[in-house]
This record gives C-alpha cells, structure tokens and sequence, in this order.
C-alpha cells in the first residue's frame, strides 16, 4: 500500500494548452535572462515526477501472496520479508494523468539494512512476473555453505544485499493486461507442413486479433520497456539508492540494457544472464531463437546423443541423429512440436530432450510399419526400454504424451474446432511489449510468413511461430527511442552467457558484447543453460557474485567450462540443478531453485521466445 495518490487527469484543451506552453516558454526565458542578470530569485520548475518520488512507500507483510509456504521460507524471514504497492506513471510522457501499480516484495538484509543497496530481479519474458524471485533468490543465498568458496560467495551476497523483486506493469499483482475478443481462432499446423493457405489464414488471422485486441486495452500503449526502466528507477529512488543493482535474465538482459542506457549515471553493478542481442532490433529476437534451437541441435545435442548411441539408438554419429530425426513426418513433428521438450537446453532438461527424441522417431518407425495408434501407445509402453532409469522414464512419459497428441490430432473435426480469441497476461504482455518496443520496419506480410515456415524447415523441432506477427497491423505507439549502443559505451555490465543457449545465442551476445568496450563477459563453453543463476563453479559464481559485490574488474572475458552431462559422467549419474556441496542444506536448495526455475522456464512452456 502507498499514501493517497490520486490521479490527476488534465482539463486542459489542445487550444488552452499550446497557449499554456508558450505562456510557460516565455515565462521561462524572461527567468533565464533576469538569472543572468542577477535579477530574479526563481525557483527551478518543479519536476513533474515529484509527487511519485515523494510517496511514502508503505510496507506489509506478503500473507496475502503466501498462503501456501510449505518450506516455511516467509516464516524464517518474519517481518524481513515485506510488500507494497507502488504507483508509478501509466504514461512518463503525461505524468500528471492516470497512474498505474507496481507490486514489489523486497527481502531486508538480516543486519543493517537501512546501509545495505538493494538488489533488483527481472526474470525475463517479456511477462514473466518477477515478485517472488527476491524471496527466492535471498533464501538460496543464505543456505550458502562455509565449506566452498562458493558456498562462501553466496553467504556474502546475502548478508550484502537487500533483495527485490516485482511484477512488471501488466503482470502480476501490478497493473494487467489481458487481451481477449469474441474472434473464432482455430487449432493450426505448427510445423513445416502447415504453409497451406488455409493454415497460413488462421495463422496470420491470430497475428491480426492479437493486435486488435491488446490495443483496445488503454494500458497496452504504455507496457514497453521505457516504462519499466523508468518504473525500476522510481523504485530505487524510493528506496534511498543512489544506483539501481540488477540482475536480469533473458527479457531481463534486454530491459537492463535500455535502463543502463536511459540513467548510465545512475547504472550501478548489473549482470545480464543470456543475453538478447541488443545492438539489433526487438523483432530479430524471435528469429535468432529459433536459429539458436537448430544450432544447439547440430552442434551440442545431436553429438551428445551419438556419444551414447549405446543408450538411445538415436545414431553413432551426429549427422546420424540428425538424419533420423529428419524422417519424421507430418503427423509425428505435429504431435512433437507442442511438448515443448526442445526448446530448450540446460543440463537437467537434456534427459527429457533425449528422450522426446527417442519417443518420436520410434513413433514414426511404429507408423512407418502401419501399426495403429493404439498398438504403437502398447509397444512404446511395454517392448522398448532403455537401460537408464532416468531416460526410460522419460521416454515412457514422453511417448505417452506423443500418443495423446496424435489421438487428438486425428480426431474428426479437431482442425476446425474454434475458440474464443484469449491470450494469457503473461502472452498478452509478450506481443505487447515487441510490438511497442520498436517499430517494425518491414510490415510484409508475406515476408514473415515466409521467414517462419524457412525456419522451420530446418529440423522437425523447428515451429512456424514466426510466421505469426502481429506487429504488422499494430497501430501508432508512443514517441520514445530505444537507447543506442553508443549510450552504453560506459557501462560496467558483467554480461553471462552460454555457448549453446538456444533462446538467446551466443552469437547475439557476443555481437553486443564487441560493442561495449566496458563491458565484461563471463563466457561458459560447452553449455545449453539459459539461465546460469547459482551455476554452482567456481569460474562462473565467483566471476559472477564479486561483480555485483563491487570487487575490482575481471578480465575483459574469462572464458569458463561447462558442467559435465550426465550421460558423460562415468558411471552416468542423473545431475540436479544445484550442486549440492555449496549449500549448507542441498535437499530444500534443490526445491528453491526447482521453484525459481518455474518462472523462468515460464516463456518456452508457453511457446515463446525469450
């Protein structure tokens, strides 16, 4: 809750105003000139943000967000653990209208706090809400174990820090946007094979009721990432910091660019976890991931699987694997596109990645002899196994999922079976930052249609979603700019990356990263993570950790090697996501970051990019 924070809506004409602002012109010159005259004692014009910097910032406890605790982590915190409703500017170009809330959980340090910086989060998305990641992120800090200098790294961090995190405008607890119609929208071919008009009609059809209905919303012109990094700079000034503290993943990178080249005055230490390629535009992005999905393929997934050809039966070299996995067809990719199993590639994942690779090309081995879906459901069940309990438990979940898919799909009717037009507030919130962001430059439809099924058409896992734009047909947005890269040649961001990231590749990053002479990269080889946080070596954390903890420089890049896979690991052994030697309790570290990854994770559950 905040103090009384009316909104004041302006009764002024575009006649009584423009004469207003030449009235206020003039006013202003004749101060100048008698200021340089020694002849007037005028106060400087007020700020027009004043009455949002002035707001008291009223702190309570979170029990309205914390019905369920089951690890007692709010408990531990007690009165440490706050939250707020903050009220910001819906429009920083028209202050003085309408105001929108930002909700804010925050983690006060356990001692002296009031001297303390805060740290803020950003999770990504765009439209990933970010408020419990400082509840998350603080608790994983103090379980740090005194036995690793990791451990005693992330002991460091939570006894240096206040932690906060928030929903950005439009998600959350803050402000939302929801876009949603009475349009008929319609199941579609994801894949390669669905550039058949009528499939391309449904899809571009999606494309056009996703603008239209996001932009009746009178929110949706002001949920871009101007607005939030204006929205984190009132915040930090709330709080008493004189530079904003950030860590931003994915989305997060992109957002913590444009703040630091927005305020570089007021940038404090920042790491960017994998990273959008800022130097490019916003519309890029969706391409470059669905690249990065085909290139993580060829180059670290495919030879991975090869490598254990004794296992998967996948194919004993990577041109193999990708050869059998180019003999799926239609109905399989269709079935294999909306588990979402291979988009992405962090070490813990790669085990559902196999066997979702294993479950379609046994499918289609299954069709390709004319067997029945229900016989194939049988045989997948019960005739094929893999000598790895992990991988055959998730090859039997994955081809049962499969199955259901091509259930589904072959039922008459299912392709002409419409809904109501609905995107969630997080979707809603994704297409509607893209497309406020920048303009789109090339408006063709055509061109992205085109472009999507070409990608496609690279690998069975590849969808056609960029053949979906809707920012062709978004109409007018506000008049700000995205900041330049040469806004943020003094930036001392650290920026973290790994080589096989599949959202966001390396090749992106590494092109921002040239541009930044100040900038520093932590580079992690051999790796698929999006998203290194609590990466658990020591060439990463400690690289990583001393940045934000302000400790001199690291080199211009430190180049770090990636985890070992578990199927590499002699004997194979299934790794968790945390390493548990760096915790002093490694079970409840473990859920911690199971429950971080959640919201992390969120964005490619649903289909989307970055």
């Amino acid at each position: 809750m905040v103090g009384a924070l009316a909104p004041v809506r302006s009764t002024i004409s575009p006649r009584t105003m423009s004469k207003n602002h030449l009235r206020s012109a003039l006013a202003s010159a004749l101060a100048a000139l008698l200021a340089g005259c020694g002849g007037s004692d005028a106060p400087p014009p007020a700020d027009p943000l004043a009455r949002y910097q002035n707001q008291t910032v009223e702190w309570n406890d979170c029990s309205a967000y914390l019905e369920k605790d089951p690890e007692g982590y709010a408990q531990k915190l007690g009165p440490r653990l706050q939250c707020a409703q903050v009220q910001v500017p819906q429009d920083y170009q028209d202050p003085d209208a309408a105001a929108v809330t930002i909700s804010v959980m925050r983690v006060r340090a356990a001692h002296t706090p009031q001297k303390k910086p805060h740290l803020f989060f950003n999770p990504g998305g765009p439209g990933v809400d970010g408020q419990f990641m400082a509840l998350y992120f603080s608790r994983m800090f103090s379980l740090g174990s005194e036995q690793t200098a990791v451990g005693k790294k992330y002991l460091e961090m939570d006894a240096s820090y206040n932690f906060v995190g928030f929903s950005p405008r439009g998600v959350g607890d803050s402000t939302n946007l929801l876009c949603i119609g009475n349009q008929l929208v319609y199941p579609t071919l994801n894949s390669q094979w669905g550039a058949e008009p009528d499939n391309v009609r449904k899809l571009t059809d999606h494309a056009q009721f996703t603008a239209q209905n996001c932009q009746k919303n009178p929110v949706a012109a002001h949920i871009h990432t101007d607005a939030t990094a204006r929205d984190m700079d009132l915040m930090r000034h709330l709080l008493g910091d004189e530079k904003l503290h950030y860590y931003g993943i994915s989305y997060g990178t992109w957002l913590g660019f444009w703040y630091a080249g927005l305020f570089p005055e007021r940038a404090g230490p920042m790491v960017l976890d994998s990273n959008m390629n800022f130097s490019r535009s916003i519309h890029e992005a969706s391409i470059a991931s669905k690249q990065g999905q085909a290139l993580t393929f060829n180059e670290f997934i495919a030879p991975y699987a090869a490598r254990h050809d004794d296992l998967l039966g996948l194919g004993a070299n990577a041109t193999l694997v990708k050869a059998n996995l180019q003999s799926v067809g239609r109905q399989v990719t269709e079935a294999l596109i909306p588990l979402n199993a291979t988009e992405r590639a962090e070490s813990y994942l790669l085990t559902s990645y196999l066997a979702t690779l294993k479950a379609a090309m046994e499918t289609q081995r299954l069709l390709d002899q004319n067997k029945t879906l229900a016989d194939i459901a049988d045989i997948l069940q019960s005739e094929i196994h893999i000598p790895n309990e992990p991988l055959d438990a998730a090859f039997k979940l994955a081809a049962q999922r499969m199955v259901s898919n091509l259930q589904a799909q072959a039922t008459p009717g299912y392709y002409e079976a419409p809904q109501l037009f609905y995107l969630s507030s997080m979707d809603s919130v994704f297409d509607t930052v893209v497309c406020n962001d920048e303009p789109l430059l090339n408006k063709d439809q055509d061109h992205w249609v085109k472009t999507g099924f070409a990608l496609a058409q690279a690998l069975p896992i590849v969808a056609n979603a960029v053949a979906r734009q809707p920012c062709i047909h978004w109409k007018d947005r506000k008049a700000y700019t995205k900041p330049t890269m040469e806004a943020l040649q003094s930036a001392s961001v650290l920026m973290l990356q790994s080589q096989y990231d599949v959202p966001t590749p390396s090749s992106g990053a590494l092109e921002t990263f040239a541009q930044l002479p100040a900038a520093r990269m932590v580079y992690v080889e051999n790796e698929g993570g999006h998203g290194l946080l609590f990466y658990g070596t020591e060439c990463v954390d400690l690289a990583v950790y001393d940045h934000l903890l302000g400790k001199p420089p690291a080199p211009r890049q430190t180049t770090c090697q990636g985890k070992p896979l578990a199927l590499d690991e002699k004997p194979a052994k299934a790794l968790g996501p945390v390493q548990a030697a760096h915790f002093s309790d490694p079970e409840q570290a473990q859920r911690l970051y199971q429950r971080l990854r959640q919201g992390l994770d969120a964005t490619t559950r649903h289909g989307r990019a970055f």
